[in-house]
């Protein structure tokens, strides 16, 4: 098996673990607090993790070894590496916020 074709299927396993990351740490609780759960306990991580693991999934999925996201010389990331990193900043935040409307919007503070 090439090195491309390993870097692809990791990429499709990235998508499967943010997909399972969201589901498990941030809709399950958001789920709870749909059914009136005293108590709603969520990873703070996942809210890092998830989009993460989606976006970099999304990126090595069609591109596998030709994206350049790091420098392996100098082990620190490209433009296209701090791309995706600031793209997966912008989708955490905005992911936290929107979890913590949809939290407020159910009477949770």
């Amino acid at each position: 098996m090439s090195q491309d074709v390993k870097v692809r299927l990791g990429g499709l396993g990235l998508i499967a673990l943010g997909v399972a990351l969201g589901w498990f740490f941030i809709l399950e609780p958001l789920q709870e607090a749909g059914r009136r759960a005293h108590d709603v306990h969520y990873s703070l991580k996942a809210f890092f993790a998830v989009p993460a693991c989606l976006i970099f999934g999304v990126a090595f999925l069609p591109l596998g070894t030709r994206l350049r996201y790091r420098d392996s010389a100098h082990r620190n990331f490209t433009a296209v590496g701090w791309g995706l990193f600031v793209l997966v900043a912008l989708a955490t935040g905005a992911g936290f916020w929107w979890f913590e409307q949809q939290f407020a919007a159910l009477g949770y503070s």
